[in-house]
């Protein structure tokens, strides 16, 4: 890692030497589903952000320092977000966009005020995850139940959790 850049490699087979941008990254969308349209969890970042932020400002040298080789031209680069997406609970008919590959996975959200949509999950069969499972479930956890989180008005707080293996966000919809 060279600041803000996360992987210069030599592509022995290319003889080019390549940028990796990789962020890992959890976004939940919204109709109409374009990038600007997916909210991270903090909510002044969103999919269009990151891809214009990687773009301009990742991308934006040619020539890069490194501490072992000196001076190198970047000859290609490639931008990869991964991480998880959640739609809204209950979406349907969703058609992946054309910049999402149509085998991955999408999870759901649910805004933790949507009482109709809330009563839809089977609170009983829900555990919390744990910091690391925002990445990949881990079984491990599944017979150590953690107690909902709630908040003082009795609903769940903001987060990640697991029904079975289903990942469901429970998230505060921002307004328009």
């Amino acid at each position: 890692t060279t600041g803000e850049l996360d992987l210069i490699l030599y592509n022995h087979k290319d003889k080019l030497t390549e940028h990796w941008e990789l962020a890992i990254k959890f976004f939940m969308g919204s109709a109409p589903f374009e990038p600007i349209n997916w909210v991270g969890i903090n909510s002044n970042d969103n999919l269009q952000r990151k891809m214009t932020h990687m773009q301009t400002k990742q991308f934006g040298s040619i020539w890069v320092s490194t501490e072992k080789h000196g001076q190198v031209k970047i000859e290609k680069r490639f931008g990869v977000i991964k991480g998880r997406f959640f739609l809204p609970i209950n979406t349907k008919g969703f058609d992946y966009p054309t910049w999402l590959s149509q085998t991955f996975p999408i999870h759901e959200w649910c805004d933790e005020t949507d009482s109709t949509n809330l009563e839809t999950i089977d609170i009983t069969a829900l555990r919390a995850a744990h910091y690391i499972e925002w990445f990949s479930k881990r079984d491990f956890y599944d017979g150590r139940q953690s107690p909902l989180m709630k908040s003082e008005n009795g609903i769940l707080k903001t987060g990640l959790y697991f029904a079975g293996d289903r990942p469901i966000v429970i998230y505060p919809k921002l307004p328009n």
